[in-house]
């Protein structure tokens, strides 16, 4: 049995004290940091296949239920805080009425192993017998009471915001950024710190599953809530900043992310519509969708680009992540191709950056709302710079005011957010009345090239 299978009390004081180099056996704390990665996806940290059937011991009407893989992380039954239905998971999408494993603290490693091992867990066949000693070390030596940490009800970390700056930016920034900002493929790491306190601490203690991020365990509780205070005061992305981002998404994602194009027809396009030959045009949200976001009830429920597919209207102010989730269903299956950020800005602007395009524009006349003649300062100056006084001067693309008499819409989505793969300025924070003032002079400006 090894030297360390019957740590005591003292001994795990010791452990989460930070200063245990010269008294706890090395190979301890490596087996705790990499259990906690098991505990929080073991087959990340395996690179094993996730198993394709619910866990037998995750309820059926669970919040994660078909979500198969999920159902087998042990943080999802039991909490990153350690406490199950007691603690933060005691309702909410991941609720299922399971107990935590506190009391499972400091209980010989093989008597977890053999539970880990038994009818209602089933690990046996699916982990290596030290991937099970692992999670088992973890279970008994490295949980900590996070309440001590974290304010239960607010998520507030109880640390000095201030005191541990030196450690973020020369530990962690390098990842994620100085602002937290630099990682693509996770929310902001403030916004991720203030929505789940619990899990950042977990994965600050010890790291995640199959990356390169450090177990910063050794450092110690003070030292570690101090960082992640830190962390907590970090920014979120400007929501601003993320809509009109959101808005060249749906206008063509694909010149957004400079990433290749599909290459078969997206599967929610009809076969015999105008471009169904032409990925790169019918996998734009747009195509579909329309520039007045109206789909077949606006300017798309006729013409060439007509599909027959509803808009996004009734879709304005739904939760984003509800957007997020349809983007990444079977019709939609954009996972393949966009990041996290990508899907959050997306659903930004589905869900707050809409407008009522009838505000702006007539209908029937495809005038615009406003006064030629009020805002032509602001064309001068914003516009003409890249696309001349009269609206002509980019040579790849049509006259402006071209543009603006056929499809008001089109130029009114991109003044409100900008070219996909172009630095046009997005005039969102704008008046909506000074929008619909230099749409009504861009129609006046010529339209022949």
């Amino acid at each position: 049995m090894p030297k360390w299978f019957y740590c005591t009390a003292a001994a795990l004081s010791i452990l989460w004290s930070g200063h245990a180099e010269a008294q706890v056996d090395p190979d301890t704390w490596a087996s705790i940091v990499r259990g906690g990665r098991l505990y929080d996806k073991w087959f990340e940290e395996t690179r094993e296949p996730a198993p394709e059937k619910r866990h037998p011991a995750y309820p059926e009407a669970g919040p994660q239920a078909n979500d198969a893989a999920a159902t087998w992380r042990c943080k999802e039954c039991h909490g990153w805080d350690y406490k199950g239905r007691d603690g933060v998971y005691g309702s909410g999408s991941h609720f299922t009425g399971i107990k935590g494993i506190r009391g499972m603290a400091e209980t010989p490693i093989g008597t977890i192993t053999a539970i880990l091992k038994d009818r209602n867990h089933q690990y046996g066949d699916l982990m290596a017998a030290t991937d099970l000693a692992d999670i088992a070390t973890f279970v008994s030596l490295g949980q900590v009471e996070m309440d001590l940490s974290i304010e239960q009800g607010t998520g507030v970390v109880k640390g000095d915001k201030t005191a541990r700056v030196a450690e973020f930016q020369t530990i962690c920034a390098n990842c994620h950024g100085h602002d937290g900002l630099k990682v693509r493929d996770m929310p902001p790491l403030g916004q991720a710190v203030r929505d789940n306190p619990w899990e950042a601490l977990h994965n600050i203690l010890n790291g995640h599953p199959n990356e390169k991020m450090p177990a910063l365990r050794v450092l110690g509780i003070p030292v570690l809530v101090d960082i992640l205070a830190y962390a907590q005061a970090l920014p979120s992305n400007n929501v601003l900043a993320s809509v009109v981002r959101g808005g060249r998404l749906y206008d063509n994602w694909i010149n957004a992310i400079g990433g290749p194009p599909p290459q078969t027809r997206h599967r929610a396009y009809p076969s015999g519509a105008t471009f169904a030959r032409e990925p790169k045009t019918n996998w734009r949200c747009k195509e579909c969708h329309g520039w007045d976001y109206k789909g077949k009830d606006g300017a798309y429920g006729t013409g060439k680009h007509k599909t027959g597919i509803s808009g996004i209207r009734e879709f304005d102010r739904a939760d984003p992540d509800r957007i997020a989730a349809v983007l990444k269903d079977n019709n939609h299956r954009y996972a393949r191709w966009l990041d996290i950020l990508d899907f959050q800005d997306l659903a930004n602007f589905v869900t707050r950056g809409q407008v009522d395009m009838d505000d702006f524009i007539d209908r029937g006349t495809a005038k615009a709302k406003g006064d030629p003649q009020k805002r032509a300062a602001y064309f001068h100056t914003i516009c003409a710079g890249c696309h001349g006084t009269d609206g002509r001067k980019v040579a790849t693309s049509p006259p402006l005011g071209r543009t603006a008499q056929n499809n008001p819409w089109e130029a009114l989505h991109k003044i409100l957010n900008g070219h996909p793969d172009e630095k046009m300025p997005a005039l969102r924070s704008l008046a909506p009345q000074v929008l619909a003032d230099i749409l009504a002079y861009v129609q006046t400006l010529p339209a022949e090239d």
